[in-house]
């Protein structure tokens, strides 16, 4: 098997696998118990809020957990204008997010919201002066991913927050960085973010566990009711030993991310440039230096992505149209917000790398990727 999905969910490293193992056997308490069993659990919950807060340069108080980025992502966004009714009812997003944002930034439309969608550049960037002539005195939130799921593009986070609180100092500023986390790093001062979500299972930690960061200015109305963990904001028991496994991952990436990112981005460079010089008609949608390492996106024209995974899939090898929330949803909005063709569209298929990864997978992998884009196209 060789797997190229890795922006959908990673492996979990042994360490932490063991480091999950250890708390449910032996430290099962809620950390919200009086006991001392449950303070031990609440020691673990610490020191992981304390890792995972130095990784993204933020006060430990500021960190939250959650199950995931989904859920964060609709905490923040909906906690904030849920809370600051009187701020106004317009809002900014753009149109690449990822569906755990674009569909909330829908719903709130479909509920009386003016919400702007900012459109991209055919390398995927966000038009700056669109979000310069955008924000209003009633604009509650901008909310801007960091790293493209599909695409991998990186945004200028810092030039984006400059530009929202020049324009309006009391609008709200969230980033969706899930794909960022253990690839760029980060300063949410530098880049004015009041908001930002990250997940655990793209990092080579456990599902079902997340992080939000809210700076300390945030006013946010909870969605969930019924527990007083997270001071009110995440009110629900606690994934102890999901928590402890997502900051020993967070641990080990930040302490080898140099030299772990450069061998994903020579695995990555190196498919990449195999494609280019062994396939005709392609289009690689992911910019080099301005992306991150792990994620690879081609066009094949004259090809339906779908049915490219499906034989590739034959093989055992394993690559995705987009983001799983969005994959199986038809074409993708990314690559359409771009301005690629529909043909370039259909053919559209992401590979994402990790740790696990090598050359000589990616050798298998062109030599699959040869045979499966001859038959196909032979079968037009």
């Amino acid at each position: 098997m060789i797997y190229l999905d890795n922006a959908a969910s990673t492996k979990i490293r042994e360490e932490v696998l063991e480091t999950v193992k250890d708390i449910l056997l032996n430290e099962y308490a809620n950390p919200d118990a009086a006991h001392e069993f449950g303070l031990q659990a609440a020691k673990r919950i610490k020191s992981s809020r304390q890792v995972i807060g130095d990784a993204l340069n933020v006060s430990v108080k500021d960190v939250y957990f959650t199950s995931g980025g989904s859920e964060g992502n609709n905490i923040i966004i909906q906690g904030i204008i849920n809370g600051n009714p009187r701020q106004g009812k317009h809002l900014i997003t753009t149109k690449i997010e990822h569906p755990s944002v674009y569909e909330i930034f829908k719903e709130y439309e479909r509920n009386g919201f003016e919400v702007t969608y900012l459109n991209v550049d055919s390398d995927g960037m966000v038009k700056l002066e669109e979000l310069e002539d955008s924000v209003r005195d009633d604009t509650v939130l901008v909310s801007v991913i960091a790293v493209n799921s599909e695409t991998g593009v990186i945004q200028d986070l810092e030039k984006i927050g400059n530009i929202v609180k020049q324009k309006n100092k009391n609008t709200y500023f969230h980033s969706d960085f899930v794909q960022g986390l253990g690839h760029i790093k980060i300063n949410p001062v530098k880049c004015r973010l009041d908001a930002m979500t990250v997940s655990s299972h793209k990092i080579y930690g456990p599902k079902g566990t997340g992080v939000i960061y809210l700076s300390g200015n945030v006013k946010i109305k909870p969605l969930i009711f019924g527990s007083n963990q997270e001071q009110g904001v995440v009110q629900k028991t606690l994934n102890s030993s999901g928590i402890a496994g997502f900051g020993k991952a967070v641990q080990i990436a930040y302490d080898n991310f140099s030299e772990e990112n450069e061998c994903i981005r020579e695995v990555r460079d190196y498919l990449q440039d195999r494609i280019q010089k062994e396939i005709s008609d392609i289009r690689v949608n992911t910019l080099g230096k301005g992306s991150v390492p792990h994620i690879l996106n081609v066009s094949f024209r004259g090809i339906q992505g779908e049915v490219l995974v499906h034989f590739l899939g034959m093989s055992k090898i394993y690559v995705s149209t987009g983001s799983a929330c969005s994959s199986r949803k038809g074409n993708s909005r990314i690559l359409e917000s771009m301005g690629l063709t529909q043909e370039e569209v259909a053919g559209g298929i992401r590979f994402s790398f990790s740790i696990f990864n090598t050359k000589e997978e990616m050798d298998e992998t062109v030599k699959a990727l040869k045979e499966a884009v001859e038959n196909i196209r032979m079968m037009k």
